[in-house]
């Protein structure tokens, strides 16, 4: 039997991990008046109802920023809102080419991952429902999501650095963090402790390789985020499998991007292939890496 194309569960009291599996994790934030989900998905389903069903009450919509795959579901709320400067590259949306692509990325995904499960049964045993891909639903229309794409959603708020979003007796933080995208914004439960993190923090590779992402304010972004470790629970991110980590992460995750932006010659380097399909080069480090524009037969460390 096909599985549902959104995988759900709790992670915290009054919060929920929304997952389209290997693809794109919004996060659902409930508090006694309302509940926000953090990013919307592809827009491949409906994703409203899988939240509303989750929370039992209405929610409204934050996008961490305004890329695609977060914004895909907007339409399906009458409240939006996301950082200032997100607002006008929010309004103007993503050609239909970087759709066609991703769904070029997704089908060849899908051909890899029967291979990859007979793997992780005999050696790996790393998959779980949070990072098991399933087939695009039953119905879905591929053209149409392409061209002319998920419908745009309400016009959006407009948040700022520091803005207070209250749910009753929860509050989240938002945190203008620019570097994969000049509007990306984490945000932080001051009642547990979590730390959404956007495409800010990943443990798969982190994007920093588009022509808008800007190393050097990802890596003050990135600090800035390690000096919270002590107040951080739970770090929750936004792509691949593993949508969870230890605060300590925040520190790992700031330490490499320092050693890329100083000129550490000994950080190594790969070739690799974004879901763009692009060769980059990918900065390799312990615990993750990083993903950085220039030719991917050069090693040299470079902003």
């Amino acid at each position: 039997m096909a599985r549902p194309w959104f995988h759900v569960r709790p992670v915290s009291p009054g919060v929920w991990l929304v997952a389209e599996p290997t693809h794109v994790t919004s996060w659902l934030v409930a508090g006694r008046d309302r509940a926000v989900l953090l990013d919307t998905g592809l827009g491949i389903a409906p994703i409203r109802p899988v939240a509303e069903a989750a929370a039992g009450m209405p929610v409204e919509a934050v996008n961490t920023h305004h890329h695609f795959d977060h914004v895909g579901g907007n339409a399906e709320f009458e409240a939006v809102a996301i950082h200032e400067l997100g607002v006008p590259l929010l309004t103007a949306g993503a050609p239909p080419a970087v759709r066609a692509s991703y769904l070029g990325y997704t089908r060849a995904l899908l051909e890899a991952a029967g291979p990859y499960r007979e793997l992780d049964r005999r050696f790996f045993h790393l998959l779980t429902d949070d990072s098991d891909p399933r087939e695009l639903p039953a119905g879905f229309d591929a053209e149409a999501w392409v061209r002319p794409g998920p419908p745009p959603g309400p016009v959006p708020v407009p948040l700022h650095e520091g803005d207070l979003i209250d749910l009753g007796a929860r509050t989240l933080t938002v945190l203008h963090t620019p570097g994969h995208s000049p509007d990306s914004v984490c945000l932080v439960d001051d009642r547990d402790g979590l730390l959404f993190g956007g495409d800010t923090l990943n443990t798969g590779p982190i994007y920093a390789q588009a022509p808008e992402s800007d190393l050097e304010a990802f890596a003050r972004s990135t600090a800035r985020l390690a000096a919270l470790e002590p107040d951080v629970s739970l770090v929750c991110m936004g792509h691949f499998g593993r949508g969870l980590a230890e605060p300590r992460y925040l520190r790992e995750v700031a330490d490499a991007f320092d050693r890329l932006v100083s000129g550490d010659r000994s950080v190594e380097f790969r070739v690799q292939r974004d879901c763009d399909d692009d060769e980059v080069r990918e900065a390799v480090f312990g615990q993750c890496s990083i993903l950085v524009a220039g030719d991917p037969a050069d090693t040299r460390v470079r902003g």
